[in-house]
């Protein structure tokens, strides 16, 4: 088959050349596209990372104030010569601690785009409990809670670097919230299904 084109002419070999050439173009070019694409969202993976270890950092800077001013006030009510209004005066002064920067982490772009849909939903439905139970009374519970979501933020990073799949990340997960629930059971935390 010859392609014969009126105002031009190009032989054969011209054409196979400049087709030839036209792919070589074509392919190169969709191969730095697809190597573009593949880098930024390697670079979005090490940022999710990065960004969960800090919410991890900030859960767990939480978690450990809670527990020391938890033990302050039991140390407190353990006390003779203080009686319950200094207490509660104390507890007013001194609010159980909200992991208010996890929020923003969760918000940010790159983390929400990233999450799997499991932790994302675990994550706010932690966040809405934790804020309703940030109080003395039920800081057995609170505590709990924190170290449940240490622990999904942990399992979280390890998913986003392919070291467990989802179905792994749920397993482990739940594991771990049962191993909490038997640490907690002795301090009468009350159990709450999500």
């Amino acid at each position: 088959m010859k392609l014969k084109l009126n105002f031009i002419k190009l032989s054969k070999t011209e054409i196979t050349s400049f087709v030839l050439t036209l792919i070589a173009t074509l392919i190169g070019v969709l191969l730095a596209i697809s190597l573009s694409n593949s880098e930024a969202a390697k670079k979005e993976k090490e940022d999710t990372v990065k960004l969960l270890n800090s919410a991890n950092i900030i859960v767990k800077g939480t978690s450990n104030y809670t527990r020391e001013l938890d033990s302050y006030i039991t140390n407190l009510k353990d006390t003779v010569h203080v009686d319950s209004t200094a207490i509660r005066r104390i507890e007013k002064q001194n609010p159980i601690p909200y992991p208010d920067l996890l929020e923003s982490i969760i918000a940010n772009d790159i983390v929400s785009k990233n999450l799997s849909q499991y932790t994302h939903t675990e994550i706010y439905i932690y966040l809405l409990n934790l804020r309703k139970l940030a109080a003395y009374k039920s800081i057995n519970y609170y505590q709990k809670s924190l170290e449940e979501l240490e622990l999904l933020l942990e399992l979280e990073s390890k998913f986003q670097e392919d070291e467990i799949n989802l179905n792994q990340l749920k397993k482990e997960f739940a594991k771990g919230r049962n191993e909490l629930a038997k640490k907690y059971r002795d301090k009468n935390v009350t159990e709450l299904n999500n």
